[in-house]
């Protein structure tokens, strides 16, 4: 008895119908799993589809004290006044930013509003700090209209919780966070973060002998071994089956990995 995708499989005949039927089936499925894995680190919707993350004025805080939100004399729930403001970043490890724009009230082009995202090292002991803004990120709104929307161009930064940041060959656990600074009479709003989910890029060498590296769907198959989803139908040598079918006792397993399902207690 062999094993596929950590459980067991018996010998069946297939003809050559099934076997396409089937291998339809397992590369839909592939596809979604990957889909289902990455999602299950945080967000707002599933799939590889453009998402946008909201922080308004009421998710940061103030860098210095005195200065609050000017909620009930102005309702519009900015922060004003000559200041600094932050807030943290979140998002799936791996997910893309590609744009942010900024939300403000500028009534003085010598009075803007700007933002950037930082990134940042928990440092370890006897390393030296690092904070550095991520690049592309940064707006500036000097556009005196009153309220106002300025974008960055479009940019491409991947989003990780650990990374060698300061390329020193040690990689350390970072984090990010969202800054401001807020000119006097100007006032801040927030920022729209545009960013999308991705699936892992493949390794130079195939895990498995029968998806070689040319395989249209050997980048979904190598997220699955790298999640911990597959180990394979076999070892010697190590083989997928990526045309065998797939039954619902399979299907279980594909998706309780990926998802990480529990009941409770």
């Amino acid at each position: 008895m062999d094993h596929v995708y950590g459980v067991p499989f018996t010998g069946m005949r297939i003809t050559s119908s099934d076997r396409i039927r089937s291998a339809a089936r397992v590369r839909v499925l592939l596809a979604l799993v990957c889909l289902a894995f990455a999602a299950r680190a945080a967000a707002q919707a599933y799939g590889l589809g453009d998402q946008v993350l909201t922080l308004g004025a009421p998710a940061f805080q103030p860098l210095q004290d005195g200065y609050d939100y000017v909620v009930g004399t102005i309702p519009d729930g900015y922060f004003y006044g000559l200041a600094g403001v932050v807030s943290p970043l979140t998002l799936p490890d791996g997910a893309e930013i590609f744009q942010i724009c900024l939300y403000a009230y500028v009534d003085n082009a010598g009075r803007p509003v700007s933002e950037s995202i930082f990134v940042s090292k928990l440092v370890p002991g006897g390393q030296t700090p690092y904070l550095q803004a991520v690049a592309g990120s940064t707006i500036e709104d000097d556009i005196p209209i009153g309220y106002g929307t300025v974008c960055t161009d479009p940019f491409s930064y991947i989003f990780h919780d650990f990374k060698d940041v300061d390329s020193d060959g040690s990689p350390d656990p970072i984090f990010h966070f969202v800054r401001a600074n807020v000119g006097a009479s100007g006032a801040f709003g927030g920022v729209r973060i545009f960013w999308r989910r991705q699936v892992s890029p493949p390794p130079e060498t195939p895990t498995f002998n029968d998806v070689p590296a040319d395989d249209p769907y050997f980048q979904y198959v190598e997220a699955l071994v790298a999640s911990g989803i597959t180990s394979g139908c076999g070892t010697s040598p190590p083989r997928f089956c990526p045309d065998a079918p797939l039954t619902r006792r399979q299907m279980a397993v594909f998706l309780s990995k990926a998802l990480g399902l529990h009941w409770p207690n």
